[in-house]
């Protein structure tokens, strides 16, 4: 009997010493080497990699951490801490500099973009980063998304969010027929065979994809709701400014004050300071017609209040919300999208998530969007790298993404940053890199005054 404790107590001893040498293992400095890269066959000349703008984040601790590529894109990264990390990458070149490099006139800046996501790094690695060519479209981009909600019983909770859309051009632009959507994706980071290697569905697995030409994953976004501002067939009902911008609101009340919902109940905050008066919005989401559509009969939603005064945007798909509920944890991603005269929105294929290997008449189907008619894309996540999940957007319509610091239900909002003013106009930051694009609003503004812009 003292043998066999011994034995397990010297069984004990030497698991304790593996385990020890394991964790001494990983706590072991590391080095790094990363190598920015083009595809040559689409930039052909040579990148002045040294201009890039890299950040790497320690997702244990959301450290941040500034690197400098040389000449030839090459990082040396010596004694690093082992973990897991986030890497993004943003390279502007000016229209000046691609002259001199291409010899080709550009009226704008050329732009380089990338981001990896969930990188481990426990060992001495080399990594090669593929930058993309991310070209701004022009024209209307996404100023300000408010999808945090405020307090959950002293101010309005989800019910006053919004998101605003700004005229970057210099000219006046038509709002009539612009889509907003509501980018979908996986929400949990589970691994398996109808998974991406970040985690996300590979829509290509979908049953009936095979049909699709291109790549499913990379040529569209999958929907989980469109709005469209309506047109009266002139496309010219709605101009837009040169720097003015749009609200579209969820229920288009002033929540600083009171009203009453569907159900006759009053609904006010206890805390005016913490939410905002939508009731001026230019646009508002009811869902009830929509509703009606799909389902008729349903009852009005208590909290999907029709403002008569504000116009409502048409509803072509919504899947899991009675009203545009933008979900607080950063669960969807952001959309401008304006179609031709060839596409029917109400006819777009859609497919079922890719573990779904039985589609029938009650399976949800998400609508499928080509790539080539999005005006605009903002990836959104949580602010903890813990609580993120895999990205919905290609890296070519975002190749970063954005969060407000204080997380769901602060009153805060991200919001586009300033480049740059010319004649009075604001000119707002758009490298398709959200990441370096975007900060926050203590306070969400739809008021379009100068406190709702940030430098």
């Amino acid at each position: 009997m003292k043998t066999q404790i011994k034995l397990f107590l010297l069984s004990i001893f030497i698991l304790g010493l593996s385990s020890c040498k394991k964790d001494i293992e990983e706590a072991r400095p590391i080095n790094v080497q990363i190598q920015l890269a083009v595809d040559e066959s689409e930039v052909w000349f040579n990148v002045p990699f040294d201009k890039a703008e890299i950040t790497m984040t320690n997702k244990a601790n959301n450290s941040n951490y500034k690197l400098q590529a040389d000449e030839k894109g090459k990082i040396a990264l010596q004694n690093i801490v082992p973990g897991n990390y986030n890497i993004n990458v943003s390279l502007e070149i000016t229209a000046e500099e691609y002259t001199k490099l291409t010899g080709t006139y550009r009226e704008n800046s050329f732009f380089l973009n990338y981001s990896l996501t969930d990188q481990n790094l426990f060992n001495d690695q080399e990594i090669k980063i593929n930058l993309i060519n991310s070209e701004p479209v022009g024209g209307f981009v996404i100023k300000q998304i408010y999808y945090a909600g405020s307090h959950t019983t002293r101010a309005a909770n989800i019910r006053d969010q919004f998101v605003e859309i700004y005229n970057n051009s210099a000219d006046v632009l038509y709002a009539d027929s612009l889509l907003l959507v509501l980018a979908y994706g996986k929400t949990n980071k589970n691994t398996d065979q109808y998974s991406l290697t970040n985690n996300q569905y590979d829509w290509s697995k979908s049953i009936g994809m095979e049909a699709i030409t291109g790549n499913a994953n990379e040529d569209y976004i999958y929907a989980k709701a469109i709005f469209m501002i309506p047109s009266d067939g002139t496309g010219k009902k709605y101009p837009v400014e040169p720097g003015k911008s749009i609200i579209i609101a969820q229920t288009a009340v002033n929540h600083a004050g009171s009203y009453l919902n569907n159900s006759g109940t009053s609904v006010g905050a206890l805390d005016p300071h913490l939410t905002v008066d939508l009731s001026k919005a230019d646009f508002e989401v009811w869902l009830y017609p929509y509703e009606q559509k799909i389902q008729p009969g349903r009852t009005m939603f208590a909290s999907d209040v029709d403002n008569p005064d504000v116009t409502d945007m048409t509803t072509f798909f919504a899947t899991g919300m009675r009203d545009m509920v933008l979900t607080p944890q950063a669960r969807e991603s952001y959309v401008l999208v304006k179609v031709d005269h060839t596409v029917n929105i109400e006819q777009l294929p859609k497919f079922a998530i890719p573990s779904v290997r039985t589609v029938s008449s009650s399976t949800t189907v998400y609508p499928q969007i080509p790539g080539k008619y999005i005006v605009d894309a903002v990836e959104v996540e949580e602010p903890t790298p813990s609580d993120r999940v895999p990205r919905r957007l290609p890296q070519r319509f975002d190749a970063g993404a954005i969060a407000v610091p204080g997380g769901q239900y602060t009153s805060q909002s991200v919001v586009r940053k300033t480049q740059k003013i010319v004649n009075g106009r604001r000119i707002l930051k758009d490298t398709n890199n959200s990441t370096n694009d975007f900060g926050f609003l203590e306070k969400s503004n739809p008021y379009k005054d100068n406190s709702s812009f940030i430098d």
